[in-house]
């Protein structure tokens, strides 16, 4: 009797243990094609992002980026990305915000058509 009781409570206690989480396989890739009208939600909203990082690959357009359905997205509003892959080319969300309000939609806009945007999320 008691035996029962013991792994009856063992069993209890096993299925209130959290499982151990999935392995994370590596961020997800978007690769965009920006332009010089506003893309609103080009990456949709995704509240288990933890971070991400976006890239202007153009050589001579620039890029400008806002997160959120509020703020609008302009060649005057938001984010600048340089062009000419150069450092100022990329952002990736700081350490020590990773996992804070990330999760909302990107909006991208570019100085010209047809701009590459790559973006990673995590």
């Amino acid at each position: 009797m008691l035996r029962k009781l013991l792994l009856s409570g063992a069993a209890l206690l096993l299925s209130i243990v959290a499982a151990p989480s999935q392995t994370n396989l590596g961020p997800v890739t978007w690769a965009l094609t920006a332009s010089g009208t506003a893309a609103m939600a080009a990456v949709p909203a995704n509240p288990s992002r933890r971070g991400f990082t976006i890239c202007n690959n153009h050589a001579s357009q620039t890029v400008n980026f806002t997160t959120g359905t509020v703020t609008p997205v302009s060649g005057s509003v938001g984010q600048f990305l340089a062009a000419n892959n150069v450092a100022t080319s990329c952002y990736t969300t700081p350490a020590l915000t990773a996992g804070v309000g990330v999760g909302a939609q990107i909006n991208i806009i570019a100085s010209g058509a047809t701009t590459p945007v790559t973006v990673l999320e995590y």
